[in-house]
């Protein structure tokens, strides 16, 4: 049964990736995002979640997404912290996370 994002709230930062197919541009580039930079991003505990033609079996659609394709950060809180029609989100993704008042108390701990 499908579960809501919500239930990371408090919990994990979320990457909320929605493409249309897996050739798509916003799809490679994250992979590629996710295998070069694994560490980090486990450093930042940051779930990725992916959406293909606005559809997952494991999580509902989040009402933001609303037939739209790009890349959401959420932060712990539940809120939208930045959005990008492509990739260009990931050039800011790490800054703007440490960034965040929870996030700097947890760079004490920084793995990477």
């Amino acid at each position: 049964m499908a579960k809501q994002i919500s239930e990371f709230y408090w919990k994990k930062r979320l990457l909320i990736v929605s493409y249309e197919k897996e050739d798509d541009q916003i799809f490679i580039i994250t992979k590629k995002f996710i295998s070069e930079k694994k560490c980090e991003i486990d450093d930042r505990n940051l779930e990725i979640i992916f959406y293909e033609n606005f559809e997952n079996k494991d999580y509902f659609k989040p009402e933001f997404i609303n037939n739209k394709y790009g890349i959401w950060l959420i932060g712990y809180d539940g809120k939208i912290k930045d959005y990008s029609l492509d990739g260009k989100i990931f050039l800011k993704l790490f800054d703007l996370i440490d960034s965040m008042p929870i996030r700097k108390d947890e760079m004490n701990n920084d793995k990477c």
